[in-house]
């Protein structure tokens, strides 16, 4: 009988905090499970029919729909205005963040 090859398995690698990681606080302190945030979420994706104004993808999970504010909070933008949000998908929503983190720099 022959002999099965031997699969490769890749080194494991010690996963720390990134850059900068450890002074963002968690979600719970961003507002982001508040009562008034999650109405304000669902308000704006079902105003956009969970399409992503970007690329104009449909989302079909909810994980993968954000409900994304157009001008950031930081940056003086209102929390729960409908008129500051916007749907966009999980790709398209980490390219804006990290845009916006590049141009805050």
């Amino acid at each position: 009988m022959p002999q099965r090859i031997a699969s490769y398995r890749p080194p494991r690698v010690a996963c720390g905090p990134r850059g900068g990681d450890e002074a963002r606080p968690n979600a719970y302190r961003r507002g982001y499970v508040d009562r008034r945030h999650r109405a304000w979420r669902q308000a704006v994706l079902t105003r956009d029919a969970w399409t992503c104004r970007h690329c104009g993808r449909v989302c079909g999970a909810t994980s993968e729909a954000h409900a994304d504010h157009v001008t950031p909070i930081a940056a003086g933008g209102s929390r729960y205005d409908l008129a500051n949000g916007q749907c966009l998908c999980q790709s398209c929503h980490s390219r804006k963040t990290a845009r916006e983190g590049r141009s805050n720099h």
